[in-house]
This record gives structure tokens, C-alpha cells and sequence, in this order.
């Protein structure tokens, strides 16, 4: 296996990963840090890469490509596209493709946690008004909608009734048939189509709404590292994520951290957030997981983490005041690397 790595960058030179999509990982220190294991490395922006491909054609083949993804749909097409053909010509992702398309992609992720037996709460997958219709006849309301695409809360819903159901889905899928000014017209050109194509196309999720819910959990994992956020439920509102009540003193149980060490194998990525709930007496949840370009509040603002010792079964907690963030991405980037290639 070569021991070569690219590092695949925005066109500003980041791979975006802390705080914000114009905060990136330091590269050099992540670089130097593969360079003093033997590696050859280079730093390259995707327009580069596409610049010089012809070049680096053919060695692609067994190398690895750590990269950059974006919250922004465009460019996230524009990625896609250069990823694929850097794993269609034997490239080796990091994290690995279907990684990638779970980005900021709730859909795939619930397809994705169905095939990795991943408990989580039951969801229903639209993608035409049709099927949404016929749905949400036999749903018991309420329940949460998701669209597929967007970070954070802001795309996620409460539904207590069939009608919002039906609202949720008009105001969110796409019209099929191209809108005309005159109205008897377009009524017409839609009458046409009506059971022989959808009307309405796009991604959404219905999910179960879990009940009495006051917290759930930020988890963030790097091998054996854990970092840990609880976030509070805000008043009047059933979603913790983005409520700004944190809490980072509070310890999570062992069912949580264990949970999440079991997601984090299932997913074989070097890294991983997970959005975590916990039910007293019930196993717990994954609601959402990211492998790439996720925030690092959890772990920058941590007064502790927690580190699994395999040999005694058991998680031991350690001071996080001294922790660089850069080193510990290149670091289990390089363990997952040894664990899982002929290195």
C-alpha cells in the first residue's frame, strides 16, 4: 500500500471542521504529523487537483484522499462529482464515500442506519406528493418532518395533525410541472400528468416523535476519545439542538458512551458526531450522525473527555484543558489508517 496522502481542500485552502465553514483543520500540523510516519504528502484545492488530475490519473490507486466537503448544495455537487471519480479510480476516501453522501443528508442516513441495524426512531422516507398523501393516512400525528438537507434544527418540524402533514408537503417538495401564468392553462398541463407522474418530487422524513424528552446528547468520538455535551430541550419546543442550553459539566452515563462507541464501529470512520438521545430504561437512540465537516464546540469546549481502555472494559476520564484538536484528527486519521490498510 503507498503511503502517500492528498489533502483535499476548498478553494480557500480549508477543510472546513471547527466552528464555522470558513474555520478549517491546521493542515500543516496534521501534514507534518503524517510526514514523521513515513508518509509523502501534499495539500491540494479541489480546482488544482482538476487542474493537474491528468498528472495524478495515475496515482490515484491505493492512494489517500483526506477532504473538504460544503453545507452548500452547489458545491457540495461540485465535490461529489471529483470524489467519485477519485474512489472510481481506485482512490482511497477518508472518511469513505457513503460518509460523504450522509453529509447534511438525513435521508441517506436513515437508509444508512437501517442497514448498520442502528436503533433509532422509525421513519417513513417520502419522495413524491403522492406517496406522501397516501402516508400520512396511516401515521399516528404527531410526528417530527425533517427535509433531507440542512444543518442544525432549522428544517425540522412538530406535526400534530394529517392537514399540517399535508402542508408540510406541499410547501416542501418541488412542483414537477413548470408554473404558467395563466392559471386555467397550468391547471390543465397539470391535469395531464395527474397519475401518470408525480406531481411533487424531493426528500423528506417523518419520523416518530419521541415523548417527555428534556435533553439529548452531543457525542463526538475519536477512536477511543469521547467528548460530551448535554443539550436541554428548550421551553415550549421539543428540539435540543441549536436551544443554546448546554451543559458540559454534566457526565453521560456508561449506556450513552457505550452506545456511542457501538455506532462508531458500526460507521468505520476515523471520527464521528452523533446526536444521541436517552430514555430511562430504554436503549438509546441515534437521531443524526455526521463523519466529516462537523462543529467542534463539544470538544473545544470540554472541560473533560473520556478515553475507552479495552484491556478492563471501562471508560476513564481525562482533563481536556490540554487537548489540540489538529493532533487528534491526525492521529486517529493514522491509527484508523493502520487498522484498517496494509500499512
Amino acid at each position: 500500500m503507498n503511503k502517500k496522502i492528498f489533502f483535499l481542500t476548498n478553494s480557500a485552502g480549508k477543510i472546513p471542521q471547527k466552528l464555522h465553514e470558513t474555520v478549517g483543520l491546521d493542515l500543516i500540523v496534521i501534514s507534518e504529523y503524517f510526514i514523521a510516519k513515513g508518509f509523502e504528502t501534499n495539500i491540494l484545492a479541489y480546482d488544482d487537483f482538476l487542474f493537474f488530475y491528468e498528472d495524478y490519473s495515475n496515482n490515484i490507486k491505493n492512494n489517500f484522499f483526506f477532504y473538504a466537503s460544503s453545507q452548500y448544495p452547489s458545491y457540495y455537487s461540485y465535490i461529489d462529482d471529483i470524489l467519485l471519480f477519485i474512489k472510481d479510480n481506485g482512490g482511497i476516501l477518508l472518511p469513505e464515500y457513503s460518509l460523504f453522501k450522509a453529509h447534511e443528508n438525513k435521508f441517506f442516513q436513515e437508509l444508512n442506519k437501517k442497514k448498520l441495524s442502528i436503533s433509532s426512531p422509525n421513519s417513513i422516507l417520502i419522495g413524491t406528493i403522492e406517496e406522501g398523501l397516501e402516508k400520512i393516512k396511516k401515521i399516528n400525528f404527531p410526528i417530527v418532518a425533517k427535509l433531507s438537507n440542512g444543518f442544525g434544527s432549522s428544517t425540522v418540524s412538530l406535526l400534530n395533525t394529517g392537514k399540517e402533514a399535508k402542508e408540510y408537503l406541499e410547501q416542501n417538495l418541488i412542483d414537477t410541472i413548470k408554473k404558467r401564468k395563466n392559471i386555467f392553462k397550468h391547471k390543465k398541463n397539470v391535469a395531464k400528468y395527474v397519475g401518470k407522474y408525480p406531481l411533487k418530487t424531493g426528500k423528506i422524513i417523518f419520523q416518530e416523535f419521541i415523548k417527555n424528552l428534556e435533553y439529548d446528547w452531543k457525542i463526538l468520538i475519536y477512536g477511543d476519545k469521547l467528548f460530551y455535551l448535554k443539550r436541554n430541550i428548550r421551553e415550549n419546543d421539543f428540539r435540543a439542538s441549536g436551544s443554546g442550553s448546554f451543559d458540559n459539566k454534566t457526565r453521560p452515563s456508561k449506556e450513552v458512551m457505550n452506545f456511542a462507541k457501538d455506532v462508531y464501529i458500526k460507521l468505520k470512520t476515523p471520527f464521528a458526531s452523533l446526536d444521541i438521545i436517552e430514555r430511562k430504561g430504554k436503549n438509546c437512540m441515534l437521531i443524526e450522525y455526521q463523519a466529516l465537516h462537523f462543529g467542534l464546540y463539544t470538544a473545544i469546549n470540554s472541560i473533560s473527555h473520556f478515553i475507552y481502555n479495552k484491556n478492563i472494559d471501562k471508560w476513564e476520564e481525562g482533563i481536556s484543558n490540554n487537548i489540540n484538536i489538529d493532533t487528534i484528527y491526525a492521529e486517529e486519521l493514522h491509527n484508523f489508517m493502520l487498522k484498517n490498510y496494509n500499512l
